[in-house]
């Protein structure tokens, strides 16, 4: 007797394809959720690297637009090192603060700008005669360090390193709390 097979799947086939069809439907989904992951991960470094970018643009803006040497009457025995509308200082625990003298941008005046790090956060504070209190304006979080160089004839120094010889340009260097690094050289 001879049997004869009918057209179709087995039980065992279709189990077979059922879970191959699970399995990647899984593969895929994993898949699917990293790229996801990813995307948001990348997003987030955009905007911290957009918001970086955007103070060390405000810093060289305050840098170019500080008063010339010209109009600033310095006190004798004061150094040449930097121009007379800068200073850099630093503390005890070498946190340093860069202030600048500019021309207030609405009226006739100056403002004095500072940049410092305040508990691991970057602070832009102005200070002027017609400002009742400091305009304080945080620029950026989760801060390690905030350091300059100064470039002279014999090369890239420390401020403290720097005696008498005039700075040509100055290096910003800001470090976040995950050790990025980001530098911006602008000339004196």
């Amino acid at each position: 007797m001879t049997t004869r097979r009918s057209g179709g799947f087995t039980l065992v086939e279709m189990l077979v394809a059922v879970s191959l069809l699970g399995m990647l439907g899984i593969i895929s989904w994993r898949g699917l959720d990293h790229v996801i992951d990813q995307r948001a991960r990348i997003s987030q470094q955009d905007a911290q690297v957009a918001r970086l970018v955007r103070a060390i643009a405000q810093i060289e803006r305050d840098i170019n637009e500080r008063l010339s040497d010209a109009l600033i009457v310095a006190p004798d025995g004061s150094s040449i090192v930097l121009p007379g509308s800068m200073t850099i200082a630093a503390d005890d625990e070498s946190h340093q603060r860069v202030t600048i003298l500019r021309r207030h941008p609405d009226r006739a005046g100056t403002v004095r700008t500072s940049y410092r790090l305040d508990q691991g956060q970057l602070v832009r504070l102005s200070v002027s005669r017609e400002y009742a209190q400091p305009d304080r304006v945080l620029l950026l979080q989760d801060i390690a360090a905030f350091r300059t160089r100064l470039l002279s004839q014999s090369g890239w120094q420390d401020v403290r390193e720097l005696q008498d010889a005039r700075a040509l340009a100055i290096e910003i260097s800001i470090e976040r709390d995950n050790g990025e690094r980001y530098t911006k050289i602008m000339p004196l």
